[in-house]
């Protein structure tokens, strides 16, 4: 198993946990934990409440930890927390990125190729539609 660990900007994160009960009935896993960053935290309050949260996590594989903007407060303090086979970043939170992760963090132990996989399905699921999509189908 891979953990999930979001870190965003503050009603982002309320937002990601709204998908996840929407797409998972039960709710978010033991397996994920998402923190919204106040405006008011600095970096190290952030890295205090992120170590706290991977202390409630299962026995993993590592950690892949998602935020929403690269370079900014919930990303920068992300970055601190990297680890080489242990923890690893993917920045520009979406939809399609989430929930592969949430389906497929139970099944991974590679957190290089999970990494990647989750990668790849973010940016799978952003189009670039400028004329009517005849031939395009949604599934």
């Amino acid at each position: 198993m891979i953990s999930l660990l979001v870190i965003t900007h503050e009603s982002v994160g309320e937002a990601y946990q709204g998908l996840a009960r929407h797409f998972f009935a039960g709710g978010l896993p033991d397996y994920v934990q998402i923190l919204g960053v106040q405006p008011d935290e600095d970096q190290d309050d952030i890295i205090n409440r992120a170590i706290a949260s991977l202390q409630d996590f299962p026995p993993n594989h590592g950690v892949l930890i998602m935020t929403d903007i690269f370079g900014a407060t919930p990303c920068n303090a992300a970055r601190r927390m990297v680890r080489e086979n242990k923890s690893a970043i993917l920045t520009g939170l979406n939809a399609p990125m989430m929930i592969k992760a949430m389906q497929y963090a139970p099944q991974a132990e590679d957190l290089q190729a999970f990494t990647e996989t989750v990668r790849e399905a973010a940016v799978k699921g952003i189009f670039a539609i400028t004329a009517r999509p005849d031939d395009l189908q949604c599934c």
